[in-house]
């Protein structure tokens, strides 16, 4: 069974994606150092490691961790790379009560969701049950719409899968990193699996204006990222959210 995969999206854009989930974060090679979007499903970081290996990167060259939102299969390795490396996480105000455990379920359930295993989809029914990350971040850093981090990352609010969902937009790579805000399914734009988007008529207006942007290469929060025919795919997907397309049970 392969427990993680490291591969180049672009020259300074890399994914480790979990095969048991397809679930995606991201490194980025910054004229400043490295960046982190999103921290993996493994709770002791080992992934971004391997990560940094394979991109040939040393450790103390990251800067930060970018977090879409607090879901387990995105952010359970945030706290073990911040006691390692020292870095801040940045995240927007409505997912910090999950992000710092302010929210998590004691007593049965508590402890049924530190039982669950961080393997394919359970990671996240783990997260969901303990309505918190295995860890607390520290400090959280509050970014809010239309802000800068690290000098190149525009920050684009787009609530609707969680109520903080992020999205980040590098501008140097014209390079959208969309988290949960939509999924790629057979390298073309689709909307998320409607059982994980709470809010629709957000997710629906938080959809359509990330696609909006100026975008080379799309990296989303599962599967795989888009890097041909982007703008033709992006803009099929906003004609078919302008034309009050039907939003599908699987997404």
């Amino acid at each position: 069974m392969i427990g993680v995969q490291v591969f180049a999206v672009t020259e300074n854009v890399w994914c480790i994606r979990r095969p048991s989930y397809l679930t995606c974060s991201y490194l980025v090679r910054t004229p400043r150092g490295v960046v982190l979007v999103d921290a993996g499903m493994d709770s002791s970081g080992a992934d971004i490691y391997r990560g940094l290996d394979a991109m040939c990167a040393r450790p103390d060259e990251v800067r930060s961790i970018l977090l879409t939102h607090w879901h387990n299969d995105h952010a359970a390795g945030a706290r073990a790379v911040q006691d390692k490396l020292d870095v801040p996480a940045y995240c927007h105000t409505n997912d910090v009560p999950q992000l710092t455990r302010q929210t998590a379920r004691k007593g049965m359930s508590g402890k049924i969701s530190e039982l669950i295993p961080e393997w394919g989809v359970l990671v996240l029914f783990k997260g969901l049950l303990g309505e918190a990350t295995p860890r607390a971040i520290l400090n959280p850093q509050i970014v809010s719409d239309g802000g800068l981090i690290d000098e190149y990352f525009e920050v684009i609010e787009t609530p609707g899968h969680t109520p903080g969902h992020l999205s980040f937009y590098y501008k140097p790579e014209r390079v959208l990193f969309a988290g949960d805000a939509l999924a790629v399914v057979h390298n073309d734009v689709h909307f998320m699996a409607r059982a994980v988007t709470p809010d629709v008529n957000r997710a629906r207006d938080s959809m359509r204006r990330c696609l909006t942007f100026e975008i080379d290469t799309l990296c989303p929060g599962h599967r795989s990222p888009i890097t041909d025919s982007v703008r033709l795919k992006c803009d099929r997907m906003i004609k078919h959210i302008d034309g009050g397309g039907h939003w599908p049970l699987l997404g």
